[in-house]
């Protein structure tokens, strides 16, 4: 997805966690956001968080977009073409594709996807990249060091639709990323693995970043929980985590309507899946047992929560 920076799905991808960067041809820029009045239709998609100067916000009533945010929005799977289109980038279909470093993300991402992308796949190791050729039959392996900006550009960096830094050194993955905005690429994604660099990254521009810790710590920190949690993503560039509850019967949530149950400030349930209904949450929306619900926390709050839907 180029116009967007991290995709998260729940449920099957009933409901799905997209966030983007507010560019300035956006049609959000000034808007209030919807879904706190009591007058509010029945939502397709909601706001659960903005990240604006490094901090994360979670929206009340009368807060308004601005350029340059950091929005995440929780919609459902009928919506999320839609929410996309906010952001003000185009979405654009990859056809060629750059991935540079031959680790185990970049072999793993070649192989998924050299069916229907070219891909063009740079490792400065010969050895590496003979064992590449052999393995990926459709990829196009070139032995070269992608520090080198002149053989970057030789081997037609400005074309691509979009560029991959998978190698083991955040520096050259940041580096070669910014040449490749600059080059033009659309969508240009970057492994930075040292914690310091991560908002460094994001200020100049990358659109999305890997970082090896978040995933593994997203993974973990579900079995450390004293409550029974389905999923946790710990999101890159905000404090804040998303989780996904199966409502318990008799737990606190379904006894009364969202607005009415006291849950933290820095709490907001985006979303919940009924069977085969998915609804997006406001403050008048009851919880019932058995529902699959997300929620967007801080981390003060991530560890109470789950009193309210166990």
């Amino acid at each position: 997805h180029t116009s967007t920076t991290e995709y998260v799905d729940f449920s099957s991808g009933k409901l799905s966690l997209v966030v983007f960067r507010l560019e300035p041809a956006s049609s959000l820029i000034g808007r209030e956001l919807t879904g706190f009045s009591e007058d509010d239709a029945p939502l397709s998609y909601r706001t659960v968080a903005i990240t604006r100067a490094g901090q994360t916000i979670i929206p009340r009533g009368g807060e308004r977009f601005a350029e340059g945010d950091t929005v995440y929005v929780i919609a459902r799977q009928d919506a999320v073409k839609e929410v996309m289109e906010f952001s003000g980038q185009t979405n654009v279909r990859i056809k060629n594709m750059m991935i540079l470093g031959g680790s185990r993300i970049g072999v793993r991402i070649a192989m998924e996807l050299q069916e229907e992308v070219n891909i063009k796949l740079i490792d400065y190791n010969a050895d590496k990249a003979y064992r590449l050729a052999e393995l990926l039959d459709k990829t196009l392996i070139i032995n070269e060091d992608g520090r080198n900006t002149e053989a970057m550009l030789e081997e037609g960096l400005a074309n691509m639709d979009a560029f991959v830094a998978v190698t083991g050194r955040s520096e050259t993955n940041i580096l070669t990323a910014m040449l490749a905005k600059r080059m033009g690429v659309k969508k240009v994604i970057a492994e930075v693995e040292n914690m310091n660099y991560i908002n460094l990254a994001e200020s100049i521009g990358i659109d999305t970043i890997i970082n090896k810790k978040l995933v593994t710590a997203s993974n973990i920190f579900r079995f450390t929980m004293s409550t029974d949690v389905q999923a946790i993503k710990c999101l890159m560039g905000s404090d804040a985590e998303v989780l996904e509850f199966i409502v318990k019967p008799n737990s606190p949530a379904t006894k009364n309507r969202i607005r009415d149950l006291g849950l933290p400030e820095d709490v907001i349930v985006g979303g919940i899946v009924r069977g085969d209904k998915v609804f997006i949450a406001v403050g008048s929306t009851e919880i019932n047992a058995y529902d699959r619900v997300v929620v967007f926390a801080m981390p003060a709050s991530v560890a109470r929560i789950g009193t309210f839907f166990n």
